[in-house]
């Protein structure tokens, strides 16, 4: 709403006024076009593509993406090589004169290569996959409960930037107007025909006017301020704003809000998904009471070298020493002969292969896996009843909502009704005040009728744009309504 009334009943500019009043309507146009046009869909897009908790939960739907395969399942073999390298060096000292002494040198390289398949678990593997199947639905539900929440807080914002801007158009037009009325005053009076009273009327009128206009400027700063902060902008960005403060009146079908509801709403979804999960958990627990089947297969290797001293057998060097004497009579010596050992390097290797399967079933395990199997009934009982809870709490939203929506849009039209009496009855007012039977006062309390009917007509159709999203989102088309 721009308020031509206001504009209409102001003085029309002459001469070097109007001169002056171009050149400031030309600045300013050169100041609007300077600066960014955003309309309500591009404000959610840019949203959406720079929210940090959008961001976020991005990364957490890569993440569980990434997951839901059958390798992390469990369907697919292990592989399993290892390899090793033992170094050993032994000095040998022996005290027995005959045998060999010096340094071992031993290197052993044994490498082994297992794999392991289970074949059968009790489809346990079946609700791994599952499992993850859900848990990346339960992820992409999330991340739409967060995204459909930075889109309806956009939204409101963009539309609370629009009522501060209507509010200061007003506000700055209620200022002109009582600027005007108050030169008028004081050029009555110094024509005698008022008296001092009116023009301390008029000047506090002008001033009150003046303060409020302040007001809402940095009211409006501060709402584009907070848009920038959901949209991740520089705070200090402004904007022009395409999309204008107004609302067509729409009629909902309960029946056909409530399928939309029942089939889309986020939370609704995510509750199913909790529900399913349930479920799956139930029956992995159920798959530990049957048998499970794995084979198995694999090879193994060693590779040997030993670097020792050896003593050599018939062929060697003979060696003669003194291994004792006669009856302790050292004139009497006795030579022994021994061959003279020597290094050799020895290398050796062995490789071996290997297959099996194996069955194992629990025969008996102190009833684990039955009450574990109970309690999962349970809670899976329990995510049943938390669904038709919350299935029912939505429905009682979706009946509110709408009951709201209607006296909303009745509030509206009403505040819209009224504005088009405030309008005519300031226009009014203001013709009676020049032919002298209207006072200052009477005048502003007027004029005071004309900005309440203003602001409460903004603030009227902002509750119904705020109800109207509030309805979509719980619809869950709040998403596909701004792409």
């Amino acid at each position: 709403m721009r308020s031509s009334v206001i504009e209409n009943l102001l003085p029309k500019p002459t001469g070097v006024n109007r001169f002056l009043i171009a050149a400031f309507i030309a600045f300013v146009c050169t100041s609007v076009f300077s600066q960014k046009s955003l309309s309500l869909v591009d404000a959610v897009r840019i949203g959406l593509e720079s929210n940090f908790d959008a961001q976020i939960q991005k990364l957490e739907q890569d993440q569980a993406a990434r997951l839901n395969n059958w390798g992390q399942a469990g369907a697919l073999p292990s592989v399993l090589l290892t390899a090793n390298q033992n170094n050993s060096v032994v000095e040998r000292k022996p005290a027995n004169p005959f045998a060999v002494a010096g340094r071992n040198i031993s290197n052993n390289a044994p490498g082994q290569l297992d794999i392991q398949w289970t074949l059968f678990n009790g489809f346990a593997v079946r609700m791994n996959k599952h499992r993850l199947e859900q848990l990346e639905q339960q992820t992409e539900g999330n991340a739409r409960f967060i995204l459909e929440n930075t889109v309806q807080t956009i939204v409101l914002a963009y539309y609370n930037v629009l009522v501060e801007q209507e509010r200061l158009v007003v506000r700055e037009k209620l200022t002109q107007f009582s600027k005007q009325l108050y030169e008028y005053v004081k050029l009555k009076k110094s024509l005698g025909g008022a008296i001092t009273l009116d023009v301390l009327q008029g000047q506090n009128n002008y001033l009150t006017d003046s303060a409020n206009y302040l007001r809402q400027k940095i009211a409006l700063k501060s709402a584009v301020r907070n848009l920038n902060e959901l949209l991740n902008q520089n705070l200090e960005t402004s904007y022009t704003f395409s999309d204008m403060l107004k609302f067509e009146p729409e009629s909902f079908d309960y029946e056909t809000m409530r399928s939309r509801l029942i089939s889309s709403n986020a939370s609704l979804r995510s509750q199913y998904v909790f529900q399913e999960l349930q479920r799956t958990a139930r029956r992995s627990i159920q798959s530990a009471m049957y048998p499970s089947l794995t084979l198995g297969f694999g090879s193994t290797g060693s590779l040997d070298q030993l670097n020792a001293k050896f003593r050599p057998t018939a062929n060697g060097t003979v060696v003669k020493s003194t291994v004792g004497y006669l009856n302790d009579d050292d004139t009497q010596p006795v030579i022994g002969r021994s061959f003279a050992p020597e290094y050799r390097t020895i290398q050796g290797y062995s490789y071996g292969s290997y297959a099996n399967l194996s069955l194992r079933f629990t025969l008996f395990n102190g009833g684990q896996v039955r009450r574990a199997v109970k309690n999962a009934e349970i809670e899976e009982k329990i995510a049943s009843l938390g669904t038709e809870k919350l299935k029912l709490s939505l429905e009682n939203d979706l009946l509110t909502g709408m009951e709201q929506y209607e006296l909303r849009k009745q509030l509206a039209i009403i505040a819209g009704t009224k504005l088009k009496a405030a309008e005519l009855n300031l226009s009014l007012a203001y013709e009676r005040y020049k032919n002298g039977s209207f006072s200052t006062i009477e005048l502003r309390i007027v004029e005071e009728n004309f900005e309440n009917a203003a602001l409460e007509n903004f603030a009227a159709i902002y509750e119904v744009l705020a109800m109207k999203t509030d309805l979509v989102r719980l619809t869950g088309g709040l998403l596909e309504a701004y792409n």
